[in-house]
């Protein structure tokens, strides 16, 4: 041991060490926070999240590994109680199937459509729309949705397996949609209809009425979201008024949002033959 401590440079009490099978650490460096057991079970949970449709932020990541620590009574283990942004770099450089990815928002609603409502929804589609005898008739079937301007605007990074093609983060609260909405219809065969905007204020202000497309429609709410009245006022105002030329019955394809249905609204389109 002595000769090959010489030979290689190596203190012979640390060959002492490793010959009597005293190593505490096998990996070369400093000593993980985690053992590896520990932090596979870590990054298992951050690939199980993202398969049930709940990617984990870096901050939420943090705060993760932090109450692991904390439930392995480990609560003294990072410097201020916290993980650094450095021991999460390290964590993934030794899990490699991990990668931070950009992240788009989505709210709950969309998030939860499954593949048999979709199939359901067009096997409906498809029976209104031979019902009523449009299958060759495209200007008379209209789309319209209701868009938000989300209040988180920005992406946010978020954990997901490597080869992830497009990472949704779902968002909560309000969902996206606090601000402004704007309505937007069109037919199948692309006639499109003036917008129609809804701001979030008290009263409607002229100023947030000027500039836009020709024909524009105004309203507000205190929410900024699509509410009854709004939505029957677009429909009375809008859409008959630019419909009324069509041979009937014209279809309008909306989602299923409460603010879409009232007693009124169906009336007016009972009667429009809508």
């Amino acid at each position: 041991i002595r000769q090959a401590a010489k030979d290689f440079h190596v203190p012979y009490t640390t060959l002492c060490t490793h010959t009597a099978g005293h190593v505490i650490y096998e990996r070369i460096g400093r000593p993980t926070k985690f053992t590896d057991v520990e932090e596979s079970h870590l990054a298992q949970s951050v690939l199980a999240l993202q398969k049930w449709g709940e990617p984990v932020s870096i901050n939420e990541f943090l705060n993760l590994a932090k109450q692991y620590a904390s439930a392995l009574n480990k609560d003294n283990l990072f410097p201020s109680d916290m993980p650094t942004y450095d021991w999460l770099r390290s964590f993934l450089s030794r899990h490699s199937n991990l990668v931070l990815k950009n992240s788009t928002p989505i709210d709950k609603s969309r998030a939860k459509v499954t593949a048999s409502q979709v199939n359901e929804w067009f096997n409906l589609l498809t029976k209104v729309i031979n019902d009523n005898d449009l299958a060759n008739r495209p200007g008379q079937i209209y789309n319209a949705d209701d868009t938000g301007f989300s209040d988180t605007t920005g992406s946010s990074k978020v954990l997901v397996h490597r080869g992830t093609s497009n990472a949704y983060k779902i968002e909560g609260g309000t969902g996206g949609k606090s601000f402004t909405s704007v309505l937007i219809c069109a037919s199948a065969t692309g006639h499109m209809l003036a917008p129609f905007v809804v701001y979030r204020s008290k009263r409607l202000f002229q100023e947030g009425c000027m500039g836009g497309p020709l024909n524009t429609g105004f309203s507000n709410t205190d929410s900024g979201w699509m509410e009854n009245k709004i939505f029957y006022e677009w429909f009375q105002e809008m859409f008959l008024e630019a419909t009324k030329h069509l041979p009937r019955p014209v279809l309008l394809i909306l989602d299923g949002h409460k603010s879409h249905f009232t007693v009124e609204t169906l009336e007016l389109a009972v009667k429009n033959e809508v």
